[in-house]
């Protein structure tokens, strides 16, 4: 069972995503020597470096998070019950602090990625206008929430675990309400313990966008400008919340390189999703691959656990699960990138009534430039990963045809 398990993780996830990131490799490192697109020359060829050296990254975390899970299994969840069984703390504790030391080994272990991806690539990219102090300092926001959010719902599903038989189902409730919980309290308070969030000061361009919201019936509790220039160059704009609690953010990068009516289409683009609950059908989803997960830790034999070196209990089991969703959600992702796909051609074509073809098209055009994201991947790379067409689909989309 155990060498089984490690080979379902390679040939269904590590492997394939290894092939995936050199088919894209080779086609950037082809498409390169071809005539740009969209982009100038320059910004083309940087584009594809930038995109290369992403690549890079990604198939060295692949390689790394394989290594992590098969420590895990062969001997790094017998080597922590070991810990904690000697430490002699109650079932409770002991089945927290393992849980929670899983999740912090895992937290120190991405940050290597993360700083050379903000601090090395980003910077040399011009993107990143990150500090080490601010790059530190986010990563200790990020831990203190990951402790205490996540140690909060640690607790409930040990709970679960323990006080029912089917407690994977159980589980499953209680995570996908987390879902919808988390939803509703980020835009007021998890998001600005990382960003400063001003109300838009600009009047007209402020009622300009309340009557474009009005028409799709659209209420929100605010349109705020958030300091994303401190971090990063990058240009974006959402809607954020459910309920009372949903707010149109815009990236102050956004306010400074877009036009008003750039800057209105992609809202429009944005109130498509609002008008076709793409939001209700993204935590579909979610509940989706939730039940997968929480189904398959919920059904494995004990004999599995005794193949790892350690008995059967609700911190392994929960261990398990956190360690299985990267398979399961990759396996899901061709189901979910196209779903996702349709919704934003027909939040395209929403946002275009709502405003124009072609501002909608230029806008893309913009942010797409001021991103230097490369405009042409492989084919079974977008259909693995991209939840949003290429942008030459999308301006296909919307009859907007380049100049030569």
């Amino acid at each position: 069972m155990l060498y089984l398990s490690g080979l379902i993780f390679i040939i269904f996830y590590t492997l394939p995503s290894l092939v995936l990131a050199y088919l894209q490799f080779r086609h950037i490192e082809f498409r390169l020597k071809q005539t740009p697109v969209i982009l100038s020359a320059k910004d083309y060829c940087e584009a594809g470096r930038y995109s290369l050296e992403k690549l890079k990254v990604s198939m060295v975390q692949n390689i790394v998070e394989l290594f992590v899970f098969l420590f895990w299994i062969s001997v790094g969840f017998w080597l922590l019950q070991g810990i904690f069984e000697t430490l002699g703390f109650s079932e409770r504790i002991s089945s927290l602090a393992f849980v929670l030391v899983f999740l912090s080994v895992g937290f120190i272990i991405s940050l290597p990625t993360s700083f050379y991806t903000t601090m090395v690539l980003d910077k040399k990219f011009g993107f990143s206008k990150n500090t080490l102090g601010l790059f530190f300092k986010d990563a200790l926001k990020s831990f203190a929430m990951l402790i205490f959010i996540g140690g909060t719902l640690v607790f409930l599903l040990l709970e679960v675990i323990k006080r029912f038989s089917y407690w994977w189902l159980e589980g499953f409730f209680l995570l996908f309400i987390f879902t919808i919980l988390v939803n509703v309290l980020y835009p007021m308070l998890i998001a600005p313990i990382f960003n400063k969030f001003t109300p838009l000061n600009d009047n007209l361009l402020r009622e300009k966008i309340e009557a474009m919201m009005q028409k799709v019936g659209f209420k929100s509790s605010g349109i705020f400008v958030m300091d994303a220039s401190k971090r990063d160059g990058r240009l974006n704009a959402y809607f954020g919340g459910l309920g009372k609690s949903k707010r149109v953010v815009l990236f102050d990068t956004l306010l400074e390189k877009v036009s008003q009516e750039g800057l209105l289409s992609i809202l429009g683009h944005e109130l498509g999703h609002f008008k076709h609950k793409d939001i209700f059908k993204n935590i579909f989803i979610i509940g989706i691959l939730l039940f997968i997960v929480f189904f398959i830790a919920g059904n494995l034999p004990e004999t599995f656990f005794e193949s790892m070196g350690v008995s059967a209990n609700p911190a392994v089991t929960i261990t398990f699960l956190i360690l299985i969703v990267p398979v399961i959600s990759f396996l899901m992702m061709p189901i979910i990138g196209y779903f996702s796909r349709k919704a934003e051609y027909r939040a395209d074509e929403f946002g275009a009534k709502l405003t124009s073809k072609y501002c909608l098209a230029e806008a893309l055009i913009r942010i797409v430039n001021e991103n230097k994201a490369f405009p042409c991947s492989h084919p079974a790379y977008i259909f693995f990963y991209y939840t949003h067409p290429p942008l030459l689909k999308r301006l296909e989309a919307l009859d907007y045809h380049m100049e030569k």
